[in-house]
């Protein structure tokens, strides 16, 4: 081998021409190899119908560099060689331990977010130890750049304009006929195009990773933070409801109109009084979506209490018996979700959180930090403060982790937490979450109001390992020893989560005492699944086949947990449902007022066919009549679909239609402040302005 390299360096000092055509040839063969590298890591294959996008494009960036580096000489275009390698050996190894701890990509649109993320630095040292192999390999072009860099680029060398033009021509070639063939895709019929991936890449970060590589979504990614990112438009008429078949039979029983949840909103009166487009755009859509249906549901827990808690990378899949007594009663005596879904929108717990409590879902962490400056008339808080409830909202890790100090009173809660007002015994990482009630439902309980509190747990958080997780260490006496055979970060990771029973039971136990039991519902979700676990115990946990494990919607099934003692049987709920319903149909279950149509979530208790909503192999689906991939752009039946294959084809492409809405105007309704534009439009009532409610929630608290 060192007689070989020998060679190539004596026959490099004979030949200039030799030296420069691989110089002009290094970088852009270094960054196809470290994008082929990432893209095999990250989804497990290369040669798929994207990887001409990553090839052409990354070789056309790679000569692109070329022409820069040709135009120094000596010593400066062998600093310039190992400044870019190294940059990039960075960011493609910070990238790869980024998903591998989250499993999303980072996106500069989290920029607000650096130093919140930086607390986790131990789940970061655990990701990047894991893919400590591919962080060596992305440096190899740099130690191949420091050893034979003399031999490449000697002191003498020249500045040459020759070789740049040349590197400027490859670039061409490749380049711009990559856009034209992108551009070109627009008007294909496919739902989802080479060119949406391109253009409207905030919508689906991960695809477009795996398009265009890591190097290419990054600059499209700054463009847009800067200049803006493009919306999709949509025609009217193009997003409809769609049609499914009607048996005609209700079985003789009379039909109850119950009515629909709206309220009395001047759409066109909005539109005409803004100058913005998009707002323009976003009202004659929201004029035009159908709104979902009243029900014998409608007001059935009208002025309860409401505990309602997003519970920590939760899995239904702990819930047993005798394990966790109180989680089981709440999960099969109350209303049962069989078909309740938790979509890791990309933006980990803030996005999970945000869609949990907004009826919106967003795909970058940022969406808490960005809700705390905006107008948030139907959360919950908001919508109980209206009609005399006392609001709180707990959470047992720093208080201003991800803007929470921002978005929560906003939310109109009274804001507590780990750094403002809220003192554990215990103090270590992760905190209590069974602390943090005992502490907390003090707070709310014998009030002469009714009560809203609202919780985000921490305990369930990664590393799901006995030294890495302090509920883990506590909790390793309590495992029953059946889950003793099970994988030790499995049984780690039930451990953990045992904090939300004993969290639950601290709560009940509380409320059974003060006589407020009989009327409190429970509400509980998880901000996204155990995403930290390792494919083969994922498998374990979930009974899955490891392999392609984090592309199997089943994984992303999940309990929404609805309980109150007061009910006197369950409820068993068979449609597909997701964390965006939950507002929706908990406004409705306490009557509160709302309007349907500008929620991209709906009530899981309405009439109607509805799906649930999954950024999972790109914006895929599950409705009451089957699944749809959207990577693979295949649909699968239901047993019980009874759709022609002309009928299954109209379904696809109006549900599609209906999915690609909701990604755009999903993420413009926290952009574009759109409940402040359209609530001035409001005929029965003039609302407070956003800054009134932080003011109002502040100084209540």
């Amino acid at each position: 081998m060192s007689k070989a390299m020998n060679r190539l360096f004596d026959e490099l000092d004979r030949s200039a021409y030799l030296r420069n055509v691989i110089s002009i040839l290094f970088l852009p063969l270094s960054l196809v190899y470290m994008e082929i590298l990432a893209k095999k890591n990250v989804f497990g294959g290369v040669f798929d119908e994207k990887y001409k996008y990553l090839l052409f494009l990354s070789l056309s960036m790679g000569f692109l560099l070329s022409l820069a580096a040709m135009l120094l000489n000596g010593k400066a275009r062998r600093i310039f060689f190992k400044t870019v390698l190294a940059v990039l050996a960075v960011w493609f190894s910070f990238h790869v331990s980024y998903y591998g701890n989250f499993h999303t990509f980072f996106s500069w649109q989290t920029l607000g977010q650096a130093k919140d993320i930086t607390q986790f630095w131990k789940e970061a040292i655990v990701a990047a130890g894991g893919v400590w192999y591919m962080i060596l390999a992305f440096f190899v072009p740099f130690a191949l750049m420091c050893v034979g860099g003399k031999y490449l680029v000697p002191d003498d060398s020249e500045r040459n304009a020759t070789y740049s033009a040349i590197a400027f021509v490859l670039f061409a070639v490749l380049y711009f006929p990559m856009i034209v063939q992108i551009n070109g895709s627009k008007s294909e019929t496919d739902d989802y195009s080479p060119y949406y991936y391109y253009t409207y890449l905030q919508n689906d970060l991960d695809t477009s990773f795996s398009y265009y590589g890591i190097v290419n979504t990054t600059r499209i990614d700054i463009k847009q933070l800067i200049f803006g990112a493009p919306v999709e438009e949509f025609d009217s008429g193009d997003v409809t409801e769609p049609v499914l078949p009607d048996d005609g039979d209700n079985g003789g029983e009379e039909i109850i109109e119950y009515g629909y949840n709206v309220m009395n909103i001047d759409f066109d009166k909005a539109a005409g009084s803004t100058k913005s487009d998009q707002l323009r755009k976003m009202d004659k859509y929201f004029k035009s979506v159908q709104p979902t249906q009243k029900s014998e549901y409608t007001g059935m827990f009208k002025g309860k209490n409401l505990i309602f808690i997003t519970l920590e990378g939760f899995s239904d899949k702990i819930i047993d018996p005798e394990f966790t007594p109180v989680l089981y009663k709440m999960s099969t005596e109350g209303f049962v979700f069989k078909n309740f879904y938790n979509s890791v929108w990309g933006g980990s717990t803030a996005s999970g959180e945000y869609s949990n409590m907004t009826g919106n879902f967003y795909t970058t962490a940022n969406c808490l930090k960005a809700s705390g400056s905006t107008y948030q008339p139907l959360v919950l808080g908001n919508q109980f403060r209206k009609i005399g409830y006392k609001t709180f909202a707990y959470h047992n890790n720093s208080y201003t982790y991800y803007g929470r100090n921002k978005s929560h009173p906003n939310f109109g809660y009274k804001w507590i937490a780990t750094g403002n007002g809220l003192t554990l015994k215990s103090n270590c990482w992760p905190r209590s979450d069974k602390e943090m009630a005992e502490v907390s439902v003090k707070d709310y309980i014998n009030l002469d109001t009714p009560f809203h509190a609202y919780y985000m747990s921490v305990s369930g958080h990664a590393n799901y390992s006995y030294s890495g997780n302090s509920m883990s260490s506590r909790h390793r006496k309590d495992l029953p020893e059946k889950f003793l055979t099970l994988p030790e970060g499995v049984q780690a990771y039930y451990a953990c989560q045992y904090e939300v029973e004993l969290m639950l039971k601290a709560l009940v136990d509380a409320l059974s005492e003060s006589g407020e039991l009989e009327d409190t519902v429970f509400a509980m979700a998880a901000d996204h699944y155990p995403y930290a676990l390792s494919d083969s115990e994922l498998a374990s946990l979930y009974g899955l086949p490891a392999d392609g494990i984090r592309n199997n919607f089943d994984l992303y099934r999940n309990g929404f947990i609805l309980w109150s003692a007061s009910m006197s049987e369950p409820v068993v709920v068979e449609k597909p449902c997701s964390t965006i319903d939950i507002l929706p149909t908990l406004s409705n279950l306490f009557g509160l007022e709302y309007d349907s149509r500008i929620l991209m979530g709906s009530d899981i208790m309405a009439e109607g066919d509805h799906f649930a909503l999954l950024k999972v192999n790109g914006w895929s689906w599950i409705s009451t009549q089957g699944e749809y991939n959207a990577s693979a752009k295949r649909f699968t039946p239901d047993s019980g679909c009874t759709l022609s294959d002309e009928e299954t084809d109209n379904y696809v492409t109006a549900m599609n239609k209906i999915v690609r809405a909701k990604t755009t105007y999903s993420k413009q309704i926290l952009d574009k402040d759109y409940y402040k534009h359209i609530y001035k439009f409001i005929t029965d009532e003039k609302p407070d302005k956003a800054e009134d409610v932080q003011d109002s929630a502040d100084a209540e608290g």
